[in-house]
């Protein structure tokens, strides 16, 4: 075990139901992309988050929403033409943070962030995801009337030879292997590939497990239905046609309630048409023509929020992998396993002190380090064990955690920040005003204008 106090690893998107995937099938053509700021050349994309990490380690540059860029080469290769010659404030959002790149504290460290607030780069990522539909449908197009195909079956010894769709076709109704619709596929050749290949290696194509012979694998798949593919897995996104629409729309509102507002409109205009003087006077038209009041269409713009509270992930414990479904199962484990009383240890804490403790524990973990000492520990039993014996289990101190990066969650998908108590008072009554400290507002104010713009050009 080693012991650093201000080392701070650069951590990528994480997920507790992330699960390691691999890729068997050939990536598109390989390209060449020179640094934006340097002469160092990387191998795309393979190298993409070296890329990356270089771009923001040695120049403080962060490419905003980069998962979201489609064609993302054609991207900073514009980019690499834009640069020459200029400086990084033309184009970026100056942004004022207290730590190097390595974590390290300092004063008024310059960072830049290259994102679609710039009218230029919006127009550049849009065109990219034209472009980038243009080029799928066009492939679409081609694969649903091409008869040039002929590919033996992955399970059989038949040729197939015409559509693809009735290679598709064969798959399901002889071996009810479901890949998927032909009209929603695309670059069905390379799905083809990687589900053979899949195969080949003895991997089932939805839990990704290795089996020891092909017999074993096709009784598996066979008895627990695993025959299609794995749609947590994101390497087959780029096969179906609905993830190539654009994920950012603007100034829309969200899907839910344009639907809600369609259905509520539909009904008034209904029941404006069907009501009469005399149907009016009935006593039968109000249980079969219902005039929904302005409370109950408010109530149901919530229906969306309602489902997704449903489907929230499994509560994770803070310091071991131990999971509950239920909040309430997790205090106790955590007080009864760890010595960590949850609610009392954040007694006094604003929401957004809150949000900031968890977070820090969370990456402290992550990064395998007492959340206490900062302890740098080999493995997370060790790591176990030490807090265990110095009784570090906790939340560290308030210089600790209390940063402004600590109000971005360590986990995507992390639960615990979706039940956290906004309002501790609860139990009051309606007619009691609740007061925001000025204090408290005040250090919010603080952490938001280090993160401000810098002498912005718009133009």
């Amino acid at each position: 075990m080693e012991e650093s106090n201000h080392e701070n690893e650069i951590l990528p998107a994480l997920s507790f139901s992330q699960e390691s995937t691999n890729s068997n099938l050939q990536s598109p053509e390989p390209a060449k992309i020179q640094c934006l700021q340097c002469e160092r050349v990387y191998q795309f994309p393979a190298d993409k988050d070296d890329y990356l990490a270089h771009l923001f380690l040695e120049h403080r540059l962060v490419i905003a929403d980069v998962e979201d860029i489609p064609l993302l080469e054609e991207y900073l290769i514009y980019w690499l033409r834009e640069f020459t010659g200029h400086e990084l404030e033309q184009y970026c959002t100056t942004m004022l943070l207290d730590q190097l790149p390595d974590g390290t504290p300092a004063k008024n460290e310059r960072y830049y962030l290259l994102s679609d607030i710039l009218p230029k780069d919006y127009e550049l990522r849009h065109n990219l995801q034209k472009n980038h539909l243009e080029r799928a449908l066009a492939q679409h197009q081609f694969e649903l009337t091409d008869r040039n195909f002929t590919k033996e079956c992955l399970y059989c010894r038949d040729i197939i030879t015409g559509l693809r769709s009735e290679f598709l076709e064969h798959l399901f109704n002889k071996h009810f292997l479901q890949l998927g619709k032909p009209e929603n596929l695309v670059y069905i050749d390379e799905l083809l590939a990687k589900v053979q290949s899949n195969l080949e290696n003895l991997v089932c194509l939805y839990c990704e497990k290795v089996f020891k012979d092909r017999s074993t694998l096709k009784e598996h798949m066979r008895k627990k239905a695993h025959k299609r593919i794995n749609p947590n897995n994101r390497e087959y996104d780029r096969f179906f046609l609905l993830n190539y629409r654009n994920k950012k729309p603007h100034n829309k509102p969200p899907v839910g309630k344009r639907k809600t507002e369609r259905r509520r409109k539909t009904q008034e205009e209904t029941v404006a048409e069907v009501r009469s003087p005399e149907l009016a006077t009935s006593p039968d038209f109000e249980h079969h023509f219902p005039v929904r009041s302005q409370s109950d269409a408010s109530d149901s713009d919530w229906s969306d929020w309602d489902e997704d509270m449903g489907k929230m992930s499994p509560f994770n414990c803070l310091y071991c992998k131990h999971r509950e479904e239920k909040f309430d199962i997790l205090k106790k484990h955590m007080l009864a396993t760890h010595n960590v009383d949850f609610e009392s240890a954040l007694l006094g804490l604003n929401f957004y002190e809150k949000i900031k403790v968890v977070n820090y524990v969370r990456r402290q973990v992550c990064l395998m380090r007492c959340v206490t000492c900062n302890l740098r520990c080999e493995d997370e039993e060790k790591l176990l064990l030490h807090m265990e014996a110095e009784k570090h289990f906790g939340f560290g101190t308030k210089k600790q955690w209390d940063k402004p990066e600590y109000f971005f969650p360590t986990y995507e998908d992390d639960s615990l920040l979706c039940v956290l108590d906004d309002s501790p008072n609860d139990d009051m009554d309606d007619g009691v005003v609740r007061i925001i400290s000025e204090d408290t507002m005040a250090q919010i104010n603080k952490d938001a204008e280090r993160l401000s713009l810098e002498n912005f050009p718009y133009a």
